[in-house]
C-alpha cells in the first residue's frame, strides 16, 4: 500500500498531462507510476539527508545517499511491502551502517575489509531480476555487465580517495553505500 497523498499527486499530474495532449492515455498508467515512484524516492532521500545530515555529518549522509542511489539503480535488491516498510527499513539500514563506519569500521584496514565483502556479494547477486522487474535474458545480462563496471569504477574512485587522503567522509559513504547495497541484495536473495 503507498502514501496516498503521492498516488493522488502522480494521477493528478497524470490526468493533466493527458488532458493537455501531452501524454498518451495508454501511457498513463506507466507515468503515474513513474511519477510516484521518483516523489517516493525523492521524499525518502530528503528524510535521510536530514536525519543522517544531522547525526553523523552532511559530507557523509550525501556521499552515502548519492552512491548508494548510484549502486541500487543498477542491483536492485529488497522491496519492502509498504512505503511505510520502506521508510523504516531505509532510516534503520543508514543509521546502523552510517554510526558503525562512524565509530566501530572506520580505520581504513576495516573500511578495506567491508569493501571487499560488499565487492563479492554484489558480484555474486546483483542484479536481482524478480516479478516486479521483468528483465529479459538480454536485459539482465546488460544489467551484470554494467553492474560490474560500476563496481570496477567506484573501486577505482575510492583507491583514489585512500591515495590522496582527501575526503575520508565521502570515502566512509562510499564504503557505506556498498555495505548497505549487500545487504539488501542479502535480504532479497533469502527471501527468494
Amino acid at each position: 500500500m503507498r502514501i496516498v497523498a503521492m498516488k493522488d499527486f502522480a494521477m493528478q499530474l497524470t490526468q493533466k498531462c493527458v488532458s493537455m495532449g501531452l501524454l498518451d492515455e495508454s501511457y498513463s498508467e506507466w507515468f503515474a507510476y513513474s511519477i510516484e515512484k521518483r516523489v517516493t524516492t525523492l521524499f525518502t532521500w530528503l528524510v535521510q539527508c536530514l536525519i543522517g545530515g544531522f547525526c553523523f555529518g552532511w559530507t557523509l549522509t550525501i556521499s552515502f545517499s548519492v552512491f548508494f542511489l548510484l549502486i541500487r539503480k543498477y542491483t536492485n535488491g529488497y522491496h519492502a511491502a509498504t512505503y511505510s516498510k520502506c521508510l523504516f527499513c531505509s532510516i534503520l539500514l543508514e543509521v546502523v551502517l552510517l554510526a558503525s563506519i562512524s565509530y566501530v569500521f572506520r580505520t581504513g584496514l576495516a573500511l578495506l575489509f567491508l569493501t571487499i565483502v560488499s565487492d563479492i556479494t554484489i558480484l555474486y547477486i546483483a542484479p536481482v531480476n524478480n516479478k516486479s522487474i521483468h528483465w529479459s535474458t538480454n536485459e539482465f545480462k546488460a544489467a551484470k555487465i554494467a553492474v560490474r563496471w560500476l563496481l570496477l569504477i567506484l573501486n577505482i574512485f575510492a583507491i583514489l580517495l585512500v591515495g590522496t587522503q582527501i575526503a575520508p567522509s565521502i570515502l566512509q559513504g562510499l564504503v557505506a553505500a556498498l555495505t548497505a547495497d549487500a545487504i539488501t541484495l542479502s535480504i532479497s536473495r533469502c527471501q527468494n
